[in-house]
């Protein structure tokens, strides 16, 4: 069983070593991960009224990280930021016109991506694989959970 896990573990290596960000040689993956996290807020909500600090929370990250890839992004022209004039501590986040562009297309170039590698394996082979993914996350969220509570 010990080899299994080492090979379990080799393999979700390889996954995580996949350089998808190699489709976009001029982003890094910070870069994307913003847009694409400010994109699908915007789907999401009928105002595009996105905090950094939310922003931040959408991304697992802290807001100072947040505020240097934003800085870089609205440096490009790709977001823009504006301060709440009632509460100077709340910062805007929205795309600019040519952000939306660029999102929309990584959303393209990751579907097709997508498409290309999974069309590439057998329908019901892939089925499997991703009810294993989910049923491993949802094992991994009850075991941490199961840990937490032995420490408290």
């Amino acid at each position: 069983m010990e080899e299994l896990y080492g090979q379990f573990f080799d393999a979700m290596d390889h996954i995580r070593k996949i350089r998808i960000g190699d489709l976009f040689p001029d982003m890094t993956k910070a870069d994307g991960m913003t847009l694409m996290a400010i994109q699908h807020f915007n789907k999401e909500k009928a105002e595009d009224i996105l905090t950094v600090s939310e922003l931040a929370e959408r991304l697992h990250t802290q807001p100072s990280a947040v505020s240097r890839t934003l800085k870089s992004l609205e440096e490009r022209g790709m977001i823009e930021r504006t301060v709440n004039r009632a509460d100077r501590r709340n910062t805007y986040v929205t795309l600019s016109e040519y952000g939306k562009k660029t999102s929309a297309e990584i959303e393209r170039a990751m579907g097709d991506f997508a498409q290309a590698v999974l069309s590439r394996m057998n329908k019901e082979d892939l089925s499997r694989l991703v009810a294993y993914l989910n049923e491993l996350y949802q094992v991994a969220v009850e075991e941490i959970e199961t840990r937490k509570n032995r420490k408290v």
